[in-house]
């Protein structure tokens, strides 16, 4: 007597096979999207807005990962498919911040990278603002800040504290890498900075 395919039994390693094979996919889709959403998160440092997402991405990937171990030791098909699932959410999240990234790039989206550096005697105030707050800090010896602006001008104050207000004191801002004011003087400077 002969068996059809209709007729024969489906075998239980047969379903174990399938929930392990898409343990594997969740994992190896994880792990790309880990390593995407790492490098973004490098990427997106100095832009705040962007940063979140990209942590949330990594948080998905590492839950995929884990999810697609358990199902792959498990054998559960649920645990198979949910690694996937998670770990496909991660990898479109982290190809969304790929794109928005080119068209930032390409399509020249406004964003001008700002550092502004100062110095001074051993310790001194500086004053500044980026698109979100204005910064009111003091600084020792020397230091920079670093931001994204949509703006087309910076500025930077060092002042010297008041015990000390005969000391050198000075002050730089980058303008997209490119070192457009350089200033320097006793007691108190302010480098402006207008792109236009």
């Amino acid at each position: 007597m002969m068996q059809t395919p209709d007729s024969a039994a489906k075998s239980p390693h047969t379903s174990a096979s399938g929930s392990s094979r898409r343990a594997l996919i969740g994992i190896w889709t994880g792990a790309l999207a880990l390593l995407l959403a790492a490098a973004l998160i490098v990427l997106f440092f100095p832009i705040a807005a962007l940063l979140p997402l990209a942590a949330a991405a990594a948080c998905l990937a590492i839950a995929a990962l884990f999810l697609g171990i358990r199902g792959n030791r498990s054998g559960m098909p649920r645990t198979g498919t949910a690694a996937v699932i998670v770990a496909a959410i991660a990898l479109v999240i982290d190809l969304v911040l790929v794109v928005v990234m080119a068209f930032g790039v390409l399509g020249g989206n406004g964003l001008n990278q700002v550092e502004v550096r100062a110095t001074g005697g051993p310790t001194f105030m500086v004053s500044f603002a980026d698109d979100t707050q204005s910064y009111d800090e003091e600084w020792a010896s020397s230091g920079w800040k670093q931001y994204t602006t949509t703006g087309d001008s910076a500025e930077i104050a060092v002042t010297a504290p008041d015990d000390d207000s005969d000391s050198t004191v000075s002050c730089q801002i980058l303008w997209n890498g490119e070192l457009v004011v350089e200033l320097s003087g006793t007691g108190a400077v302010t480098c402006r900075y207008d792109a236009n």
